[in-house]
């Protein structure tokens, strides 16, 4: 399934927004952290948790150089999952990034906190 844009719920708009304002980097490097971030838990997100009433995200700005490794993370995960890698491709990429800056946005107080995100283990 090709898309090109994708909607991410209000709560996740409010938090990337806020995590900018604390560490003056752009919403989507916290998006593609918070991907990766959601990817390495082995819960299955649900889609249905998460409204779209927030930002809606050109994806390649989202993803940029590495949108093809994202997809196919994302795809790898879905067969991993037990998923159809093409028909949930979509609702599952928007589930890991909502999940995925919820889970970052209580774990980001400042710059410096990134390096200690990036070294934990889950």
């Amino acid at each position: 399934m090709k898309f090109n844009r994708i909607r991410i719920s209000k709560g996740a708009t409010v938090r990337l927004q806020q995590l900018k304002g604390r560490t003056g980097l752009t919403p989507n490097i916290f998006a593609r952290m918070a991907i990766c971030y959601s990817l390495n838990d082995p819960q299955i997100p649900d889609p249905s948790e998460y409204d779209e009433e927030g930002q809606e995200l050109n994806r390649y700005t989202l993803t940029g150089e590495w949108d093809s490794f994202f997809i196919a993370l994302m795809k790898e995960r879905c067969v991993k999952d037990g998923l159809n890698p093409e028909e949930d491709l979509v609702p599952q990429f928007r589930a890991h990034l909502n999940r995925g800056v919820y889970s970052i946005f209580s774990r980001i107080k400042n710059l410096g906190d990134i390096k200690n995100l990036l070294t934990e283990d889950n």
